[in-house]
């Protein structure tokens, strides 16, 4: 692989291909050395069924959805405990991309 980055013509893409590859398969052996050592035995230190959890780990940066009830659900418990998990603002930003109309208040 050395020789792919640097000796002259080699194909940068093939080398990163094969980087690839090997990153992948450390990623696979990690993920399933965490998933039946770690993720099992907490589980199964829960009280809980590891097998019906069915937890897995899973790479990448997927993002996921806010759904409007959540970001309410976490005003709501903000405001019980006194605990600042989502601001003020940024309820009101969300609630007008949903397609609220907020109005500022009059000084």
């Amino acid at each position: 692989m050395p020789k792919l980055f640097t000796a002259p013509g080699a194909s940068a893409r093939a080398a990163l291909e094969i980087a690839e590859r090997k990153v992948m398969a450390l990623q696979r052996f990690i993920k399933r050395t965490c998933e039946q050592e770690i993720f099992y035995l907490v589980i199964q230190q829960a009280g809980l069924d590891p097998v019906k959890a069915g937890c897995r780990l899973n790479w990448g940066r997927e993002k996921p959805e806010a759904k409007l009830e959540d970001i309410i659900r976490l005003a709501e418990i903000s405001a019980s405990y006194g605990v600042e998990y989502i601001r003020p603002e940024e309820v009101r930003k969300n609630l007008v991309k949903s397609g609220f109309e907020l109005w500022e208040k009059e000084k």
